[in-house]
């Protein structure tokens, strides 16, 4: 197995229990920590209770990030463009990442029946030579499976971090509008910190019955689509309904 030291940094081969389970969960959890410190956290609302939910998509895909790298991301990039990519597409973009730009770790499973866990790197297109290449090489992919805008709100009313988090999530995936009190996100913040805490200690040291943050993230993404899920349901029996009315007035104005 390699390691981040290779001079092959944006596939690298690691066990599971090297990479996926320490390092870089370790390290978004230190990152998101920083965020809830420092305020940046964005899935944290202001005194009228709006979450401001942005999506970051993968460009290699289209699709929203999932919760464990799109929470770190947010926090870690600000307001960077909203479309991260992967080396293998800057560079059939047709152009190079700039010299002396870091890349944000990320986990995948690159052989399910090994269980090997390869790490690759996202970059914003801001982060290279060409940025108006790389963005125009993603963005029909992103148009067509990642921008959403769902006339829903989403109110948030569990601090549980589970419930919070999904809802989120949520949000950002779908382009719904996210609601939370600030005494439900104290709450929160509480809860997820501990998890964080967690992540962040020692192995020997954990709490039993706490999630890891990549257990955590996986629940999120879950109840995310679950939500998700009945929303659009809602929505299309609402435009059933509305389509209904519609017919039953018009045989009404042709009979009178």
């Amino acid at each position: 197995m390699s390691s981040l030291n290779s001079n092959k940094p944006f596939n690298n081969d690691v066990s599971e229990k090297q990479f996926n389970g320490y390092f870089v969960p370790a390290h978004n959890a230190k990152v998101i920590k920083a965020g809830i410190k420092n305020g940046t956290a964005p899935f944290l609302p202001d005194q009228t209770g709006k979450i401001d939910a942005k999506a970051i998509y993968n460009g290699n895909t289209g699709f929203c990030l999932n919760a464990k790298d799109l929470l770190p991301l947010q926090v870690e990039n600000g307001d960077k463009s909203n479309v991260v990519v992967t080396f293998k597409t800057v560079n059939a973009a047709g152009t190079q990442v700039k010299e002396g730009e870091k890349g944000f770790f990320y986990n995948y499973v690159k052989d399910k029946e090994t269980n090997t866990i390869g790490t690759s790197q996202f970059f914003f297109p801001e982060q290279t030579a060409n940025p108006e290449a790389v963005a125009k090489a993603v963005e029909e992919k992103v148009k067509k499976n990642g921008e959403r805008k769902l006339d829903k709100t989403i109110e948030i009313t569990s601090a549980e971090p589970e419930e919070y988090l999904g809802a989120y999530i949520a949000a950002c995936k779908s382009g719904a509008t996210v609601t939370a009190s600030p005494k439900v996100a104290k709450a929160f913040i509480e809860k997820f910190t501990e998890v964080l805490n967690n992540q962040l200690s020692k192995p020997a040291d954990r709490k039993e019955g706490v999630d890891k943050y990549s257990e955590l993230m996986f629940k999120v993404d879950t109840k995310a689509n679950a939500i998700n899920q009945k929303l659009y349901a809602e929505v299309k029996q609402e435009h059933q309904q509305k389509q209904e009315q519609g017919k039953k007035k018009e045989q009404g104005i042709e009979r009178s």
